[in-house]
């Protein structure tokens, strides 16, 4: 039986994902289960990501009945509902084997038992109804052990003042304007409808674990922080916070998420002060004095399917930094899926660590009105169905020569692009960049490209050390009306090489270039001092496991 449910149409006609339980089931879920007040049967349940669905999981329950007084080994298989948190499964009987807490497969046929709904109600409850050879019922199950990160504890009450109900129980809707301190509770499906706007002096905290739905009631859904608002999204990697489409399909499902602070930005005329500007698809004032302004915390977010092209120049990204500050912190930041650039900063002085941008339509890092940050660790992955640079970096398209002008430090990214794709980093319009142990490959057009004579002329702004680039259509573009050529610039740092980085999706195999290239340069306290380029060392611990979605594939599910 499908249990998944089916869009809601609501009284404006607009459509809906529901939820019973607003929850992810993950990982964490893992763990015994028992009958409280009986002896016997458990359930041993075991959560693995699934193949069909994007933030869905697939699960294995063992547990054992009785036939003729005889205990019976049973299997399911199924995938949790990632809107229902139901998984509908199907239960295989395990012949032989040594009953205990170390069970041991004697015989690995299997024949039908039955059927199954495993029903994830909270940490502290789940429900088995069941259907076999050997009789009927529920089982009421609570957790022996668990994973320690499993946090949702609380059953759904209502919604709060700030919110309306949605169309199903468990959904709530949040839009408008927040004009206090309000909290986004993981019991809950929040649904962001119109755009959520954080107003000045009011903050947004999100729990771990709290997914939010945009598009359902269009497609410029959006999340606004303005200046002096503040949002502390602070997941975990076991619990991220999942902000998605309905369908959690495709890309331009809703609009994204856009900060906005009062960090210095370039472009306006000289004598403005302080310069600020109006964002893309309304999504209200930025710029200012202060680099070191806060909006707040974004750390273990993954924002997905957004994205919403007005016109070449007014668009939502996946996320916007606008103006934003360096007391603002960004760590452990996914964009998936989404229609335009994935994340773009618009100046300001805002660092990030950890970046995961997959399946972006347009560019995946884009830069303009002379951000001045610093970014360590991007792992930026192409598909075939769509994109375009890894890199788009501009110091500002009216005025290349604006101060400040652009200027980041960047450091260990990975750019992967498809023979769809364009170039892996184009510096144009006056950009200034300092580029440290990184690695482009794969894009259809160039690795590398240096555009427009504002970019060459400022020459001293530019530096790449300890980086591969190859494996691309070419990969140096080179114009004969270029005042150097790019392949020279590359070569004469130190550290740099041309050739296939030898990755293994997206790390680094053992022969790589990439690895013991040498020390990152930057005297920078923000910065890891690592020896190999890229995102990912190919030894220890990879910080992208239990958290991301799609890097293990090269297009959209379904496709």
């Amino acid at each position: 039986m499908n249990m998944k449910r089916n869009l809601l149409a609501l009284a404006a006609g607009s459509l809906v994902i529901g939820s019973a339980n607003a929850f992810v089931v993950n990982e964490q879920f893992t763990g015994n289960y028992f009958e409280q007040g009986k002896s016997g049967r458990g359930v041993i349940v075991d959560i693995v990501p699934s193949n069909n669905q994007e933030f869905g999981n697939a699960v294995i329950a063992q547990w054992f009945t009785f036939r003729d007084g005889v205990p019976l080994w049973l299997t399911g298989f199924g995938s949790i509902d990632q809107n229902t948190n139901i998984a509908e499964l199907d239960f295989y009987e395990l012949e032989g084997g040594v009953f205990g807490p170390e069970f041991t497969e004697a015989d690995a046929s299997q024949s039908i038992w039955g059927t199954g709904t495993l029903s994830f109600d909270s940490c502290e409850q789940l429900t088995l109804d069941y259907n076999g050879d050997d009789g009927t019922g529920t089982l009421d199950l609570s957790p022996v052990s668990q994973g320690a990160e499993c946090i949702v504890k609380r059953e759904f009450d209502g919604c709060p003042e700030f919110a309306s109900a949605g169309p199903l129980e468990g959904s709530c809707i949040v839009g408008g304007e927040v004009n206090s301190d309000i909290a986004l509770s993981n019991e809950i499906t929040w649904l962001i409808q119109g755009q959520l706007i954080v107003n000045d002096g009011a903050s947004l905290t999100i729990e771990p674990n709290t997914e939010l739905v945009g598009g359902t009631l269009g497609d410029t859904d959006t999340l606004v922080v303005k200046q002096g608002g503040k949002v502390f999204a602070e997941g975990t990697a076991s619990n991220p916070i999942i902000m998605r489409g309905p369908d959690a399909e495709t890309r331009a499902e809703w609009g994204g998420v856009v900060i906005n602070g009062f960090a210095p930005i370039n472009g306006c005329s000289e004598g403005t002060d302080p310069c600020t500007a109006q964002g893309e698809g309304n999504s209200g004032t930025y710029g200012g004095n202060d680099p070191h302004d806060s909006s707040g915390v974004m750390r273990y977010v993954v924002v997905s399917n957004a994205g919403r092209q007005f016109s070449e120049e007014n668009e939502l990204n996946g996320i916007a930094f606008q103006g934003v500050g360096d007391g603002t912190v960004v760590e452990y930041i996914q964009v998936h899926l989404n229609e335009d650039d994935g994340v773009e900063f618009f100046g300001g002085t805002v660092n990030a660590k950890y970046l995961v941008l997959t399946g972006i339509g347009d560019d995946s890092l884009d830069w303009t009105q002379g951000w001045q940050g610093k970014v360590q660790y991007v792992l930026a992955k192409q598909y075939t169905d769509n994109g375009d640079q890894g890199i788009e970096a501009d110091n500002n398209g009216d005025a290349n020569d604006s101060l400040p002008r652009a200027k980041p430090m960047l450091a260990n990214m990975t750019y992967i692009g498809q023979s769809n794709t364009d170039i892996g980093i184009l510096l144009r319009e006056g950009t200034g960049a300092n580029i440290a142990n990184s690695v482009v490959t794969g894009f259809g057009e160039f690795c590398l490209d240096i555009d427009n004579e504002s970019t060459f002329q400022n020459e001293e702004n530019l530096t790449i050390v300890n980086s591969v680039v190859g494996g691309c259509g070419e990969t140096f573009s080179e114009d004969g009306g270029d005042l150097f050529a790019v392949s020279d610039w590359f070569f004469s740092f130190p550290g740099n090489v041309e050739a296939n980085p030898n990755l293994s999706n997206y790390a680094p195999n053992a022969s790589s270039p990439a690895l013991g290239i040498g020390n990152i340069p930057f005297e920078d306290g923000f910065f890891d001092n690592v020896d190999y380029a890229g995102a990912i060392s190919g030894t220890g611990a990879d910080w992208t496991k239990g958290w991301t979605v799609g890097l293990d594939r090269t297009a959209p599910l379904g496709q």
